[in-house]
C-alpha cells in the first residue's frame, strides 16, 4: 500500500517525444481515413444515380408494355413510378429523357451524379437495353433516332448490356 502512495505521490507524465509519436500515429490513421470516406462518399452518389435511371427505366417499360410507344411526359412516367423526376437538360436532380417522337420504340434516359459521373441507358423495343458510363468531363450521347447503332463510338464510353 505505501509504494501506490509513493508513486501517486510523484509527478510524472509523458514526455515530448511520446506525445509526439500519439499525434503522428493519429495523423497517419486520419490521412488513411479520410480518401476511404471520400471513395465511399463517391460510390454511394453514383449508386443513387443509377438507382434514378433503373426507376425510370421501369417506368419506360411499364408505358411501353401498355401504350407500345415510350414517352418522355413527366406525368404518364409518374402514373407508374411516382419516385421518377424528369428534367429538360442533363442535371444531378433530374432524369433526362431523350425520346425518338418518330419511332416511338426507344428512349435513352441519363443522369449526372453529384461525383461528376454521367450515367445512360439506352432501350431500344427490338434490340434491348444498354447501359454507358463516363467520368466527370465526358459528354455521353444517345444513338440517335434514324441510325440507332449501339454502342455508339464515343472515346472514354464503354457501353454494356449487363449494366455499370
Amino acid at each position: 500500500m505505501r509504494w501506490m502512495r509513493e508513486r501517486l505521490s510523484k509527478e510524472e507524465g509523458f514526455t515530448l517525444i511520446e506525445l509526439m509519436v500519439v499525434v503522428l500515429i493519429m495523423a497517419v490513421l486520419v490521412a488513411i481515413a479520410i480518401p476511404s470516406f471520400l471513395g465511399f462518399r463517391h460510390q454511394a452518389q453514383d449508386r443513387a444515380s443509377q438507382s434514378d435511371l433503373r426507376n425510370a427505366l421501369l417506368a419506360e417499360k411499364a408505358v411501353y408494355t401498355a401504350t407500345n410507344a415510350f414517352t418522355n411526359v413527366e406525368a404518364e412516367l409518374k402514373a407508374w413510378e411516382p419516385t421518377v423526376v424528369t428534367g429538360a437538360a442533363l442535371s444531378t436532380d433530374t432524369v433526362y429523357v431523350e425520346y425518338a417522337a418518330a419511332t416511338s420504340d426507344q428512349v435513352c434516359l441519363s443522369q449526372s451524379s453529384d461525383s461528376g459521373s454521367t450515367f445512360m441507358v439506352y432501350e431500344n423495343g427490338t434490340e434491348g437495353t444498354f447501359y454507358a458510363s463516363a467520368g466527370s468531363g465526358v459528354t455521353i450521347t444517345c444513338p440517335s433516332a434514324a441510325a440507332p447503332t449501339i454502342p455508339p463510338v464515343q472515346a472514354s464510353v464503354d457501353w454494356s448490356e449487363t449494366g455499370w
